[in-house]
């Protein structure tokens, strides 16, 4: 019985897992979940535990209760008055059994252990599919501006996630924004980090007609 409440324990230590942690809707549907399965667990555990203490009271009251001995049957009034002893045998008397011992009681606490807050903020982090999609709406967020403000956004973009594999194409978008703009200096800056950076990416020829631009605007 102890080692099912434990185990009934165990998931409260992984799980509550799931604690104020933050990070989008489906994560914090989860984590109501997991303290919904946390108060469930403690209440099952309540329940066991007032059970145990019941079995622990009703094994005491058998343990001394002294055994009960079968009926015999009646015997016939001629047989009942003849002697049970014989005259010739001696009687010897047993002194009665001590009652037996208590068993002890069984240990019916059960520790709830609350969850880590590090590795509640830890799950609480984006990840794989959910950091990508994040990306993906931010640069498409960005894309959407104009001018200047597109290419702020842009190098914000790259700054925050330089590994999305759009990077070196959001670069070469947002120096030409600051090219129509008339910001050259800084047009030419973001051209010049393209093939620095992602010498392997496919926006690399767009960055180098830039920097012939800018070599040719130079006096």
């Amino acid at each position: 019985m102890l080692s099912r409440i434990s185990l009934i324990a165990a998931p409260c230590a992984v799980i509550a897992l799931a604690a104020c942690a933050g990070g989008g809707d489906a994560l914090r549907r989860d984590v109501s979940s997991l303290q919904t399965e946390i108060a469930s667990l403690r209440q099952q555990n309540e329940a066991l535990a007032r059970r145990l203490d019941s079995l622990g009271v009703r094994f005491d009251a058998l343990a001394v209760r002294p055994p009960r001995t079968a009926p015999q049957a009646e015997e016939p009034a001629a047989a009942a008055a003849a002697p049970i002893v014989p005259r010739d045998l001696a009687v010897v008397r047993v002194a009665p059994p001590k009652p037996a011992r208590s068993a002890p009681r069984l240990a019916t606490a059960v520790p709830v252990e609350e969850p880590d807050p590090e590795r509640l903020d830890a799950l609480a982090q984006p990840t794989g599919r959910e950091l990508a999609v994040e990306a993906d709406g931010e640069l498409a967020a960005a894309r959407r501006k104009a001018g200047v403000e597109r290419a702020h956004a842009l190098e914000a973009f790259v700054a925050r996630y330089p590994r999305h594999p759009s990077a070196d194409n959001a670069l070469v978008e947002a120096a030409r924004d600051y090219a129509g703009a008339g910001r050259t200096e800084a047009s030419c800056e973001l051209a010049a980090r393209v093939p620095q950076e992602y010498p392997a990416g496919d926006a690399v020829s767009g960055a180098r007609e830039i920097a012939a631009s800018c070599e040719r605007s130079r006096p």
